[in-house]
């Protein structure tokens, strides 16, 4: 089988370990995939319908899993952070899964592969050279590394909009998540450190699977029903695969297709795309049907004025504007005419009853292109050039993985040019 070997003695124990625990596995294991790290492949052939792996509840790691004297320690924290923190400090309570423990990625992958980990540089702009440039407003277009979607910085936004944007960008969002939950844990374990926690708080982040426990309250926040599921945790992400069902009982996962003997076997985490896939697992997809853009930051601040903003949430098209293989959205759409066309042919469009005239359909799309399109081609294109000169100071998994993002960003946003007429074949 070609990039396929053994997954080595750390992963045949825990495999045994899952089988000697009810873990059910059918037809499948872990195996060391050129390219893809860990995943599960075929083992012989599998036919569709097939239930692959079934895990009972009685092996989850759950908030119920963890002793009661430990849960009373922690006062006001997420699900996720007593998850992390039980890993972390649990002591003997957690030597029951430490050769599961022993099957997860390193501190050293992470710090390859999550944004959150990566070097601080990377977060400022770059110079020319691919240093970084801390004299934003003496240039033109800056270019920022980190794709805007995952760090909510733009290069040619001004400078006193940075930071209303990125405090709710996702990765932002992420740190202060991180920060709350040590917050809580670093009074009870004062000799710890961050690293030490932030290590468990990624795998928590990066392996977690919703479900719902015993005893959990209708009101409580559905980020916070999450448990562990042994094995189950292999499975690698794409945008289509197979079937992960979960019940008081546990997880059962259900072949969607016929596999062949080798062939590596997916679930899906969810119609994500690839700057939520960075963010949140430290990876993209080469092909992703539910890949995007969001384009909202282009529609605000100074961006459009009060009164057209005002109009388009009357109208329940303001924001969650995004860009995808096909072009841009129908509500971004809806908010370019609302700057292009006068507020009678813009009521017809939004009803539907409208028949733009070539002039009419020149000017939005040239609006389009001017406004979002050409210069978010720009920002890929500059990205891409100071990557190419950053050296070593980029951790290489890193590096390869910006440069393949900002490729797909470009080729996302000329194919939109084509669509929406902007430019030709």
């Amino acid at each position: 089988m070609s990039g396929i070997s053994p997954p080595g003695a750390h992963h045949e124990n825990f495999t045994a370990w899952a089988k000697q625990q009810g873990v059910q596995v059918n037809g499948v294991g872990p195996a060391s995939i050129s390219g893809h790290g860990l995943g599960i492949v075929a083992q012989r052939r599998i036919e569709a319908g097939e239930v692959l792996c079934d895990v009972p509840a009685s092996v989850l790691l759950t908030i119920n899993t963890i002793p009661e004297s430990f849960r009373q320690l922690h006062k006001e924290i997420t699900v996720h952070g007593l998850l992390a923190s039980f890993l972390a400090f649990g002591g003997p309570d957690t030597s029951r899964y430490s050769h599961w423990k022993k099957s997860w990625p390193s501190m050293q992958d992470f710090q390859e592969s999550m944004p959150i980990l990566w070097p601080s540089f990377m977060r400022e702009t770059l110079d020319n050279d691919g240093n970084p440039n801390y004299t934003l407003g003496r240039r033109e277009y800056p270019a920022f590394i980190l794709p805007p979607a995952v760090a909510g910085r733009w290069a040619h936004y001004q400078m006193r909009e940075f930071w209303k944007i990125r405090d709710t960008a996702p990765m932002y969002r992420q740190e202060k998540k991180l920060k709350a939950d040590w917050n809580v844990v670093s009074k009870l374990f004062p000799d710890k450190t961050l690293s030490e926690y932030t290590y468990y708080w990624l795998i928590v982040n990066t392996r977690s699977f919703y479900f719902e426990v015993s005893g959990m309250k209708a009101t409580q926040n559905h980020d916070d029903r999450m448990v562990l599921c042994p094995f189950v945790d292999y499975f690698n992400h794409n945008d289509h695969g197979c079937g992960v069902y979960f019940s008081v009982k546990g997880y059962t996962v259900t072949s969607d297709r016929t596999y062949d003997i080798g062939e590596q076997i997916f679930t899906s985490y969810g119609s994500h795309s690839n700057d939520f896939l960075l963010c949140e697992y430290g990876f993209i997809l080469e092909n992703n049907r539910h890949d995007c853009l969001p384009l909202d930051d282009f529609f605000s601040g100074t961006q459009i004025n009060g009164y057209l903003k005002n109009s388009l949430e009357k109208a329940g098209y303001l924001g969650t504007y995004t860009l995808d293989s096909d072009g841009v959205c129908f509500r971004t759409q809806v908010a370019i005419r609302r700057q292009a066309l006068n507020t009678y042919h813009w009521n017809k469009f939004v009803a539907g009853v409208d028949s733009e005239d070539e002039k009419s359909r020149v000017a939005a799309a040239t609006l389009l292109q001017n406004r979002v399109l050409l210069p978010y081609e720009a920002e890929a294109e500059e990205a891409l050039q100071r990557l190419e000169k950053t050296g070593d100071a980029i951790p290489p998994g890193a590096k390869d993985t910006l440069i393949n993002r900002w490729k797909q960003i470009r080729d996302m946003i000329q194919q939109a040019l084509l669509i929406h007429g902007g430019r030709r074949a």
